[in-house]
């Protein structure tokens, strides 16, 4: 067996000439992946040059699932610098962005500790990285970049400090249960990969296209679990709506579940989903609980992970 040697490449002006061009990377379907991978952020609607103001950020997203939770991107070649340090907390008060991204290729100690300081001082739902990129190859093979993780927000943390003890209760018993339902639904070997466990009430399942996605939700004031498409196509959601509906009969063939269709006008987001009268905070429950999100969302990716390629947007199918 033959076993090649991983090496570093030293000038990322080999892969790309200059930062912008690297910028385009991130917004990819590549570049997403990798930012998923490392940093466990999946960013949907990523614009670049985005100009919130009088300066352009490099990168501007959301959440997926959330789009009133930004998400902002800075990065630079070369050695962190008090001038990209200004960038990104300009370009985060700016855009209102919840998750702030720092990317160079080295990161100096003082800057280290400012991402820490920010961390450590401001609410849970404030969340700053500070990442190194780098690029390995192995002989002739393709270059494969990675983004090295120097500082992350410690949520679990910050809630267990500053929060209410109520909603510190809340957060943890989400982040807790959650972790079990995943555990389960992986345990399955689904076709599709889940998002780390969170202490939000939702999940989410991504479907390969910007815009579409699935989420589980547990509704502990009304006592149920819901399962839903989402779809926030930027610019034609109420085109793919439309497309949706031709499909109503084919996907509710595919669901053995009674859906709901929604689609408000005050709203950026249609959806159709379906619920369940299982209490998730009663423990009794607790194995139907993740035997229902498994199922049901095993059949729902089955069905709309096809139909969301079929979809004609502005630049045709997917």
């Amino acid at each position: 067996m033959r076993i090649g040697k991983l090496e570093q490449v030293q000038n990322l002006r080999e892969i790309w000439d200059t930062e912008p061009r690297f910028s385009d990377w991130l917004v990819s379907d590549e570049g997403r992946e990798v930012i998923e991978r490392d940093l466990g952020i999946q960013i949907e609607n990523a614009q670049r040059e985005v100009r919130g103001s009088d300066y352009p950020c490099d990168v501007v997203g959301n959440l997926v699932g959330e789009e009133n939770h930004i998400v902002i991107i800075e990065n630079q070649f070369g050695r962190t610098n008090h001038d990209h340090l200004g960038k990104l907390m300009t370009y985060a008060a700016v855009n209102r962005s919840t998750t702030a991204v720092w990317i160079a290729e080295q990161a100096s100690d003082d800057h280290r500790s400012v991402i820490d300081w920010l961390n450590e001082n401001t609410p849970p739902h404030l969340s700053f990285f500070l990442t190194q990129i780098r690029a390995f190859r192995i002989g002739e093979s393709p270059i494969a970049p990675q983004l090295e993780v120097i500082c992350r927000p410690n949520v679990e943390a910050k809630i267990k400090t500053e929060a209410s003890s109520e909603l510190k209760e809340r957060h943890l018993w989400r982040k807790k249960f959650w972790t079990e339902i995943h555990d389960y639904i992986e345990a399955q070997k689904p076709p599709f990969r889940l998002q780390s466990p969170g202490f939000d009430h939702w999940s989410v399942v991504t479907l390969g296209r910007s815009g579409f996605h699935l989420g589980m939700l547990l509704n502990t004031q009304r006592k149920c679990l819901t399962i839903e498409f989402v779809a926030a196509p930027v610019g034609w959601r109420d085109v793919a709506y439309e497309q949706l509906k031709e499909r109503e009969e084919r996907i509710a063939n595919q669901i053995s579940k009674p859906l709901q269709w929604e689609c408000k006008a005050d709203t950026k987001r249609a959806r159709i989903f379906t619920e369940a009268a299982i209490n998730p905070r009663d423990e009794a429950n607790r194995e139907a609980v993740k035997e229902w999100f498994y199922h049901t969302i095993c059949e729902f990716h089955a069905c709309f992970s096809q139909i969301v390629r079929e979809l004609e947007g502005p630049r045709g199918r997917f």
